[in-house]
């Protein structure tokens, strides 16, 4: 390979793997009332996750309380109407049924969501996963049947301050709209953390 030809293709590389690593990584795309929120593409997917940063002048505890009152957050949901509890161990298991009113032409969804709960001395950390197949699929509704969220609630520079890390993605499935995708990787996480942040402080 002649010489100028070989510097070319490494130059090639290096900016095709640079791209590559760059599309890969977070990026910030709503930082408001100390609340920050990234996007990347999910691997081999046009699913975005998101990740969700934020801190509260609160014990860890506090916030946790806060995320687990499903019934009191309910108004913090984008698109949910309803919720219902099917089974709650409290501070080890929470399953509950969500249904989504989307905005028309778009199909309703539904979300059938299990949170576990693990605690030790560095913090409290939740994860949820669908269970797609806990409850019959109801005719004319489509079941969401891919869903991640993790919480990671820590204390802070503080014993009085939590630090906040959600990551998660969803996949709302069948034919949807750009815009409702993007409001499910950006308005929809914001708007959840930015009412619990809220009521753990009204609460103080």
């Amino acid at each position: 390979m002649k010489p100028g030809i070989k510097i070319l293709t490494i130059v090639l590389i290096s900016i095709f793997y640079t791209v590559k690593v760059e599309a890969n990584e977070w990026q910030l795309k709503k930082d408001k009332n100390g609340i920050q929120v990234f996007t990347k593409q999910k691997a081999d997917s046009d699913i975005h996750m998101y990740k969700v940063v934020a801190s509260v002048a609160a014990k860890p505890d506090q916030v946790y309380r806060q995320v687990v009152d499903f019934e009191g957050n309910l108004k913090h949901m984008e698109l949910v109407d309803s919720l219902n509890f099917l089974e709650h161990r409290v501070d080890e298991l929470y399953r509950n049924y969500m249904h989504f009113n989307m905005p028309w032409p778009v199909r309703n969804r539904d979300l059938v969501v299990e949170m576990l709960v693990v605690k030790d001395e560095k913090g409290i950390y939740l994860e949820s996963n669908n269970l797609p197949e806990y409850l019959p699929r109801n005719e004319g509704i489509i079941r969401i049947d891919e869903f991640s969220e993790k919480w990671v609630i820590q204390s802070g520079s503080n014993a009085d301050e939590s630090h906040i890390v959600v990551t998660g993605w969803v996949d709302p499935g069948g034919s949807i709209p750009d815009w409702v995708i993007r409001l499910t990787s950006v308005s929809t996480p914001y708007r959840f953390i930015s009412g619990i942040i809220e009521e753990v402080m009204a609460d103080r």
